[in-house]
């Protein structure tokens, strides 16, 4: 018997966000860890949530609040809120 592979939509959200993240927002690939802080690490900015907010929805396909986006700590939270929306989305 096979192991459960892990969820590919789960995959798509961390390759997505790091992406938009490192290119969308001009941020170095190397500093953009899940443990990475949002602001205090990255520097996001309202600026740069406005374009991340817009990114995101464009390629995951799911609406956030620059709200959200600031409470969310680190890049992991981040990720957690999106996965989280596309499950009651259905994505």
């Amino acid at each position: 018997m096979t192991e459960p592979t892990a969820d590919p939509g789960a995959d798509r959200v961390h390759d997505e966000l790091r992406d938009i993240l490192a290119n969308d927002l001009d941020l170095s690939p190397d500093h953009v860890t899940g443990s990475a802080r949002l602001v205090d690490d990255l520097g996001l900015d309202s600026v740069a949530v406005a374009i991340g907010v817009v990114a995101i929805e464009e390629r995951l396909g799911v609406a956030l609040t620059e709200r959200e986006i600031f409470e969310s700590a680190s890049v992991a939270d981040l990720e957690q809120v999106i996965r989280s929306r596309l499950a009651v989305v259905g994505g």
